[in-house]
């Protein structure tokens, strides 16, 4: 049971974290990649979970070595890994660089597009988990996607 509860909330704090990134998006603000960061991290949480897969703490914002352990069957591997590129926006995009400057945000239009595909993953993983992303409840299944 602690699965699908893990499943369904995991994807809960997704769709929050897409949602406030868009809004984000739209004052122009460099922490919608972060945030966007965190919604896909909560996506490939639900994901792992659902595959018996432990994501080790230290490996949390390592996105890419998550999704490589998922199986090659499995269908939102290459969609997944077309967004870990927000990893970076994580961890050493919060602070300056060694310069003191502060590292360049992402183009918009580049982070509007992964947004969107997060969202489109949300829904996808929620219709096959049986998530109602509004209601308190566990997912209905927590049987990987194939």
């Amino acid at each position: 049971m602690a699965d699908a509860w893990t499943i369904a909330n995991a994807l809960r704090l997704a769709a929050g974290c897409a949602r406030d990134a868009s809004i984000l998006l739209d004052s122009h603000s460099r922490n919608a990649a972060y945030l966007g960061e965190q919604a896909l991290e909560q996506i490939i949480r639900a994901f792992a979970t659902a595959e018996g897969l432990h994501i080790e703490r230290h490996d949390a914002h390592q996105l890419d070595k998550t999704v490589r352990r998922f199986p090659d069957a499995h269908p939102e591997k290459v969609a997944i890994s077309k967004l870990v590129w927000l990893e970076a926006y994580a961890t050493t995009f919060r602070y300056t660089l060694p310069s003191g400057r502060i590292p360049k945000a992402p183009d918009d239009a580049k982070v509007a597009e992964a947004i969107s595909g997060i969202e489109e993953l949300i829904l996808r993983a929620a219709r096959h988990f049986g998530v109602d992303l509004e209601k308190d409840s566990p997912a209905a299944r927590t049987a990987p996607m194939r």
